[in-house]
């Protein structure tokens, strides 16, 4: 069951000049940007500084840029690159893990270590616990339907929070692997 205002947005002109680039990823017409991050060669060491990380990440994302550009233009095709030994997404990865292990990732910057377990403010540690997956109808129509996932975990505390039961933990959630997640992910996009 589609939401017709969802199916009407797929013609609108002014959401399809606004969100280019999300249409086009849904049709199938370019690749997602981590796609094109895990062909982009960066070279780097994994014991780099932080700071040095990230002075090669902004560099490599003027690369990107380009990279993204020729592919979206056509110029370039994503299957025609071959995928280095190490990728702009390698490296993104390597910075999040470095976050994680002295946790950053929100404005409480609790420091836990949630590589190993450590749970902060958020109560989040190294695991993904989800509370539904679903696709979701009940957004904008140009957001309809989207693949939808509601993780555990939030330290905002947001008074008025609509979804409180999960953000506040009163609810125990599933723990999924990133790749039992990955096939989820790829199961709502079909649906």
């Amino acid at each position: 069951m589609i939401r017709p205002d969802s199916l009407a947005v797929l013609r609108d002109k002014k959401a399809r000049k606004s969100l280019n680039r999300y249409f086009r990823v849904i049709e199938g017409i370019i690749p997602p940007k981590f796609k094109i991050s895990r062909k982009l060669p960066v070279d780097y060491k994994e014991d780099l500084p932080t700071e040095e990380l990230w002075k090669i990440h902004r560099k490599s994302l003027e690369e990107y840029v380009k990279l993204e550009s020729k592919i979206d233009s056509n110029t370039v095709r994503l299957d025609d690159l071959e995928t280095p030994e190490k990728s702009f997404l390698d490296l993104k990865i390597t910075i999040a893990r470095r976050i994680l292990r002295s946790c950053h990732l929100c404005s409480r910057r609790c420091g836990v270590n949630r590589l190993k377990g450590e749970k902060g403010y958020c109560r989040c540690g190294d695991k993904i616990l989800v509370s539904t997956i679903f696709a979701h109808m009940g957004e904008e129509p140009e957001l309809v339907p989207s693949g939808t996932i509601f993780t555990l975990g939030c330290t905002l505390k947001c008074l008025h929070c609509q979804n409180w039961s999960i953000s506040q933990w009163y609810e125990r959630g599933v723990t999924y692997t990133p790749k039992e997640l990955a096939v989820e992910i790829d199961r709502l996009k079909e649906e």
